[in-house]
């Protein structure tokens, strides 16, 4: 009998230590795939101003009281002056409980400031809302900045119709901001074009690039969302997202969070170290606008990237803080852009 159970005991001990070594390797796999942007022989090195063909398009320390105040513009520069304006005017997420309308988030631009040389962008829960918009007067209102004005109907936000304050293909994009220390809600930068609902040429046509996507709050764990989406958002979608790991508490005061786009592949920074590097869908050939947004749970509690985010208060004013925006170009990306009207398809507005 004892001869019996050493045998057992020995079996039960080989397979604890046979799992344990496959549960490594395993572990090691996963990681190494998580891991392996880092070996596909990317750049990852941050660009310098004025060396190998970098320069300033743009710097906006948003001195002032208003958007478009005292933007420091480089002298290669040939646009519009005034590039800012608020996110579209309407309802970004409809309820998901049809018996809890006021729990829809609205964009509007009453919920953005500038002051004391931040973009400060306001998410909060009221009452008794008034704007000059179609807003209801209870709900959940916040809202962003960006480079693009939707004209005519406005299309639940999916631009349609387009007017281009600023746009550029490539370059170096850089913001270094506060995020809203808050459940429910989330804040982002990124990158869209107007064409990319087109489902006819992947990524190249256009692509929305999440420099970040602040979704990860309940963890704790210093991570960060980073993302590529293009054939729109319907049954044609597609996309590539990655989850960034930092030794720092990003919810503790101000940080940077920058975007490399060359023509071969993106590079994605955080406080100056590189976090993800990727050619998802082909790399973006055409001009894209920018945008600071936040965004509010509607009423499910979950987030991008999956993330149950929690359930938004409906008490307090949570705020998005944005210290400066950067966007410098590089001379030799310049010859490989593409214009919008080269890439056939249609736009597919189904989502």
């Amino acid at each position: 009998m004892k001869k019996a159970y050493l045998f057992i005991g020995i079996a039960v001990f080989v397979c604890l230590i046979l799992a344990a070594v496959i549960v490594t390797v395993c572990l090691k796999h996963k990681n190494n795939a998580q891991e392996s942007w880092k070996d596909m022989g990317f750049d990852l090195s941050l660009p310098t101003l004025g060396e190998d063909g970098w320069y300033m398009v743009f710097e906006d320390d948003f001195e002032g009281d208003a958007l478009n105040q005292n933007i420091q513009f480089g002298e290669r520069y040939r646009g519009a002056k005034e590039i800012w304006t608020t996110s579209p005017h309407a309802v970004r997420w409809e309820s998901n409980d049809k018996n809890k309308p006021e729990q829809a988030c609205w964009w509007c631009p009453e919920t953005v400031e500038v002051k004391d040389s931040n973009v400060i962008i306001h998410a909060r829960y009221e009452e008794n809302h008034t704007c000059t918009g179609s807003c209801p007067a209870v709900g959940r209102f916040t809202g962003g900045i960006e480079t693009r004005r939707i004209t005519g109907d406005n299309n639940q936000n999916k631009g349609s119709e387009d007017e281009l304050l600023f746009a550029q293909a490539f370059g170096y994009f850089e913001v270094r901001a506060k995020l809203p220390d808050a459940d429910g809600l989330w804040s982002a930068f990124w990158l869209q074009s107007s064409n990319q609902r087109k489902v006819s040429s992947a990524g190249v046509d256009g692509t929305e690039i999440d420099v970040f996507e602040s979704a990860f709050r309940k963890s704790r764990q210093s991570k960060m969302g980073h993302a590529l989406l293009w054939n729109g958002y319907g049954k044609f979608a597609d996309s590539e997202a990655y989850i960034g790991t930092l030794q720092q508490d990003l919810y503790d005061g101000y940080h940077t969070y920058a975007l490399k786009w060359t023509p071969e592949y993106y590079v994605f920074y955080i406080d100056g170290e590189p976090t993800w590097a990727s050619m998802g869908g082909g790399v973006s050939k055409v001009k894209e606008f920018l945008r600071l947004t936040v965004e509010i749970d509607a009423g499910d509690g979950f987030g991008p990237h999956g993330q149950k985010i929690g359930q938004f208060s409906e008490s307090g004013d949570n705020i998005f803080m944005v210290d400066y925006v950067k966007v410098w170009q590089n001379e030799n990306y310049e010859a490989f852009e593409i214009d919008d009207s080269k890439f056939p398809g249609e736009l597919d507005l189904e989502n």
